[in-house]
């Protein structure tokens, strides 16, 4: 993918290039710029009968797409600019209020551009053509019920950000007892389980079931990480050992333990660099993505900031 910062101007005198591109196969999206903060959520994956729903109430879009025959997505705006964490949260919550994609729902996710053909092939019909991205409807206002959006996501990161600090603070805690991966020996994966079964016990006498499973993965992947532990170790530990990691997460097990721990190993090298996690969120997934594409094909190294 090639990415570009640019402002309305830019693109317009980029026109010709653009269209030689998606004439020879690619994409054209576009998103708010990671450089700036913005007021523009997109809601994404919507049928008509979702979009509609969508446009008579609170939460109308500025502008819509059809990105192909019955399918849509819609740009929401907010009253103010807003920082990564609102619009992921604003996201979610539209995603799931109106059956959006939830693996579209971040900050500042790419929507395709009007004006340019969609590429899946399942989209090429009888004749090899693919169907354009049309502008639907534009109006350019913020939504009505936008200000209503940031309360909701504020209260939902304000509980979820003192439940991850409770729980974060008492796997730090049990971290303590965490065996050192400097000195392996034969029986450090016995003892790295051990502890990881232990965690687990201790978080369900402190919680109960009010605690997210896989946030408390996620925590307790990076402590494993500021332990010593490689990748290979804490994702074969959470695989293992991670209770009811099968019924919680089925035919997507492996793929969770991939994003987690690779997550988890990206941000405890960019957080040892001095990154906000604010900041960088978004990016992990993406970043642990491509690790795990470049361990695949069997290249390693680690990730540097520029």
């Amino acid at each position: 993918m090639l990415n570009r910062e640019w402002g309305g101007a830019d693109i317009m005198k980029a026109l010709d290039w653009l269209k030689r591109e998606n004439f020879t196969g690619c994409d054209i999206y576009v998103r708010p710029a990671r450089s700036v903060s913005s007021r523009l959520i997109l809601v994404d994956d919507l049928n008509m009968g979702a979009l509609a729903r969508l446009q008579v109430g609170p939460y109308h879009a500025a502008v819509t797409v059809q990105t192909s025959p019955s399918n849509y997505q819609a740009w929401v705006k907010l009253d103010d600019d807003m920082s990564a964490d609102v619009r992921r949260e604003v996201a979610r919550h539209l995603a799931r209020e109106y059956g959006g994609d939830p693996n579209s729902a971040d900050s500042a996710h790419y929507g395709r551009l009007a004006g340019f053909t969609n590429r899946k092939p399942e989209h090429i019909d009888a004749a090899s053509r693919s169907p354009f991205v049309l502008l639907d409807s534009y109006n350019g206002r913020p939504a009505s019920g936008a200000a209503e959006l940031v309360q909701i996501a504020r209260a939902v990161i304000e509980r979820e950000q003192k439940q991850i600090r409770s729980v974060a603070a008492h796997v730090q805690m049990e971290a303590r007892s965490l065996p050192q991966a400097t000195t392996k020996t034969p029986q450090t994966a016995q003892e790295l389980a051990a502890w990881y079964r232990s965690l687990w016990h201790s978080l369900k006498i402190q919680f109960g079931d009010e605690f997210d499973a896989s946030r408390a993965d996620w925590v307790a992947a990076v402590a494993m990480f500021r332990t010593g532990y490689d990748f290979q170790d804490v994702a074969d530990v959470i695989a293992q050992h991670s209770p009811g990691i099968d019924s919680r997460k089925g035919a997507a097990v492996t793929d969770y333990v991939t994003r987690t721990a690779g997550k988890a190993e990206i941000w405890h090298e960019l957080k040892s660099q001095g990154a906000n996690y604010v900041d960088v969120a978004d990016a992990l997934l993406s970043l642990a993505q491509d690790r795990a594409d470049n361990r695949r094909m069997g290249r390693n190294g680690r990730f540097e900031r520029e």
